[in-house]
């Protein structure tokens, strides 16, 4: 199974989540592959099941979520 994000925004705003995410710890029943390419932060999860699939895309949003909230803050106050 295999799933897909993919987050537009400000370079630099993109260039952090992808140092977060590359640092972040994969578990057992999913892997991901994390990029940037043409302006976009490109997540790519494969997991051995569905439930697996819809925890790591769930995990992944919600930290894409709490950092883009992060940078709002940080950036416009």
């Amino acid at each position: 199974m295999k799933g897909i994000i993919e987050v537009e925004g400000e370079p630099e705003w993109l260039e952090i989540l992808r140092r977060v995410f590359v640092e972040r710890p994969e578990d057992r029943r999913s892997r991901a592959k994390v990029y940037l390419t043409q302006g976009r932060f490109v997540v790519e999860i494969e997991a051995d099941d569905l439930t697996a699939l819809r925890a790591s895309v769930n995990a992944y949003l919600r930290l894409i979520r709490a950092c883009v909230e992060t940078l709002e803050v940080m950036e416009y106050g």
